[in-house]
C-alpha cells in the first residue's frame, strides 16, 4: 500500500513541476508512475482497487492542475512563472515581391557585398552585384534571391 501511495505522490510531484517546466519528459514519467500504481494496486487488491486508485490519481492530477491554474497563478510565486503578457514583434525580414525587381531605391547601411536598403520605404536584406556600396548610395534592384535582393549601382 505503501508503494502504491509513494508511486502517486511522486506522479504528482512530477506533474507539479510540469506544469512550471513543459517539456513533457516529467509527464510522461508521472504518467508511467500512475500506470505502475494502478498495476500493484491490481495485483494486490483486485480489479476494483486498480480502478479506484487509477480514478484517485486521475481526480489528485486533475484537482493539482487546477488548483496551479486558477489559485498558484495568483500568487506571487505564480506570478514569477506564468507569463502575462503577450510577445510581439518578429524576427525576419520582409520578402520582396517580385514587382519590386527594376525599382530605385538606397543603400540604408554598406554593402560589403551584403546589407540593407531601402526600397519604396521598405527595409530589405540585399546583396550587391556591384560589391562595396556606400551608405546612402542611389541603388536599382536588378532580382531577387529568396530573402535577398540582387541589387546594382545607379
Amino acid at each position: 500500500m505503501s508503494s502504491i501511495i509513494a508511486l502517486i505522490v511522486a506522479a504528482l510531484i512530477l506533474i507539479f513541476f510540469e506544469v512550471i517546466l513543459p517539456g513533457g519528459i516529467l509527464g510522461l514519467v508521472a504518467a508511467l508512475c500512475i500506470i505502475v500504481a494502478t498495476w500493484l494496486a491490481g495485483a494486490e487488491y483486485g480489479a476494483g482497487g486498480a480502478i479506484l486508485t487509477f480514478l484517485a490519481a486521475l481526480l489528485a492530477v486533475g484537482l493539482l492542475v487546477y488548483i496551479e491554474f486558477k489559485v498558484l497563478a495568483r500568487t506571487s510565486l505564480g506570478n514569477a512563472f506564468f507569463l502575462k503578457s503577450t510577445v510581439t514583434g518578429h524576427s525576419n525580414s520582409a520578402q520582396a515581391e517580385p514587382s519590386v525587381v527594376g525599382q530605385q531605391g538606397v543603400a540604408l547601411t554598406r554593402l560589403n557585398p551584403s546589407g540593407k536598403v531601402a526600397i519604396g520605404g521598405e527595409s530589405y536584406q540585399a546583396c550587391s552585384q556591384d560589391g562595396y556600396i556606400e551608405v546612402d548610395t542611389p541603388v536599382v534592384v536588378a532580382g531577387q534571391d529568396n530573402f535577398k535582393l540582387i541589387i546594382k549601382k545607379l
